[in-house]
């Protein structure tokens, strides 16, 4: 009896594989997976690879067992965190399908391991078309370095949701000119200008809607978020809004005449605003009270300033002006350096406090990057005849830059 089931069971496999092998079609074969044995690590190279759209890349995995040593024949699962970036075949084959940055896995037995994909369209800054010839003033993008939102003159916002490569008109139910932007999620965002301006949308930017709660009527020239909740803006007449609230409500100070070009927060308690005459002010308590930098580092206009610390910060403005932080043992001190003279510096900004970029013009646009935390800086080709007035960048490399006439100019490799 025992005979006669075992006899069965290998007369039923047969015909099993015989119906595969049939379904299969006429010379081809089936391939049965092996089971893996316990796995202590899966390795995956290379860890990181930078691709141009359009391009291809095999990347290899290897298993290894308990004892590491590598197993043969393992199949992996392939996935990409992003498939807009790229996307990966069942054998490991990446794709570049847009710009940005993206997590590639390749998975078996329980292990897995990760690499990083960098896709970008070409090398060094190059002009994106922004749907605008108004002058475009302020920029901000979402960390994903996808969805970003630009803003200028006569109400003007463009936005992009795939890092630049198309651009299009928002209506911005504004007429006012736009100054600056900031984000404090991917949906809420706010908007700067003049007559006292401040826009607020909800979804991302497709909408705008003025506040009406702003004790302003001075222009507004830059705004700066510390968290979802605290914010402030400056403008003419050296006025200071802010909110703690979101936005639902502001309150104002003057702690100088000047006028105010530029506000940056690394916390929700400390920060720094610079504008004409070299005015540079300071508050310890979120904005509550301000006080004046004295002595004064400089009487040239400052237009830019971007603190990334208690003891860092970098100011940018006319005639190569750049005013800097050194910490000192008891506190910190403004010292003046340059850009030199004959470069004008709207906008600067430092995502990680060693590489940096600064945007203006000294006849063209002007491009300009520090590695060394602004101890030195070095031009860049900017691509472009016009004035940069903003620059914005989600991490070292990928950056954008706008300036007049709806100028943009992108980089995803830091300008090289």
């Amino acid at each position: 009896m025992r005979r006669r089931q075992l006899a069965l069971a290998a007369l039923a496999a047969l015909v099993i594989v015989a119906s595969l092998v049939a379904a299969s079609g006429c010379g081809t074969s089936v391939l049965l997976s092996t089971p893996l044995p316990p796995l202590s690590s899966v390795t995956l190279t290379p860890e990181t690879d930078t691709l141009l759209v359009g391009e291809q890349r095999q990347f290899v995995a290897v298993a290894a067992d308990t004892d590491s040593v590598a197993v043969p024949g393992a199949t992996f699962s392939w996935s990409s965190s992003d498939a807009n970036v790229f996307q990966v075949s069942r054998t490991g084959r990446v794709t570049a399908m847009g710009e940005g940055v993206a997590l590639l896995v390749a998975a078996a037995g329980g292990r897995s391991d990760t690499a990083t994909v960098v896709v970008f369209y070409q090398n060094g800054w190059y002009t994106q078309p922004s749907a605008t010839s108004n002058d475009l003033n302020g920029v901000f993008f979402q960390p994903d370095g996808r969805a970003g939102v630009a803003v200028g003159d006569a109400g003007t916002v463009v936005r992009t949701v795939d890092a630049g490569r198309s651009w299009f008109n928002e209506a911005s139910s504004t007429s006012f000119n736009l100054n600056d932007v900031w984000f404090t999620t991917a949906a809420t965002g706010f908007a700067v200008g003049n007559g006292g301006t401040i826009m607020r949308t909800r979804n991302g930017g497709a909408t705008w809607s003025r506040l009406t709660t702003v004790p302003a009527s001075e222009n507004l020239n830059g705004v700066c978020f510390a968290d979802t909740s605290r914010g402030w803006a400056v403008g003419a007449n050296g006025v200071i809004v802010r909110t703690t609230d979101g936005g639902a409500s502001w309150t104002r100070s003057n702690p100088t005449s000047q006028q105010l070009q530029s506000v940056s927060f690394s916390d929700p308690l400390e920060g720094w605003a610079v504008g004409d005459g070299g005015v540079i002010v300071g508050t310890h308590d979120g904005g509550a009270s301000w006080y004046v930098v004295q002595p004064s580092v400089t009487s040239l206009p400052l237009r830019s300033v971007w603190r990334t610390s208690a003891t860092r910060a970098w100011a940018g403005g006319l005639q190569g002006a750049n005013p800097f932080t050194v910490p000192t043992p008891d506190s910190l001190q403004w010292v003046l350096g340059t850009f030199g003279a004959l470069n004008q510096v709207n906008s600067l900004q430092l995502r990680d406090g060693v590489t940096g970029y600064a945007v203006g013009t000294n006849g063209p646009g002007l491009v300009l990057k520090t590695v060394d935390g602004g101890a030195s800086w070095q031009p860049q080709v900017a691509n472009t005849a016009q004035a940069l007035h903003d620059v914005w960048f989600v991490d070292t490399r990928r950056g954008w830059a706008v300036g007049a006439t709806g100028r943009i100019v992108h980089t995803a490799n830091g300008g090289n």
